[in-house]
């Protein structure tokens, strides 16, 4: 993986992806959202890469991320 501090919103919309398992931006909105109790439109932001993320969120995708990360593995099994 690049060092994220190369652009760190570009490493912030990979991780939402990797989070939040979605077959279009539409449903990864809905679902981002609601888990991270913010709105659409923020989330869009962040995919497109229009605004930074604060910790409190980059922290919360983290962590999601990798909890689908192990449990992806596990289910591969």
């Amino acid at each position: 993986m690049k060092n994220p501090a190369e652009n760190p919103r570009r490493w912030f919309r990979n991780m939402l992806w990797r989070a939040f398992p979605s077959p279009s931006e539409h449903d990864l909105t809905v679902k981002a959202a609601g888990v991270l109790d913010v709105s659409q439109r923020q989330v869009k932001n962040w995919l497109r890469e229009e605004h930074d993320a604060s910790l409190k969120y980059v922290m919360a995708v983290l962590a999601i991320a990798g909890a689908e990360i192990v449990f992806g593995k596990i289910e591969r099994r």
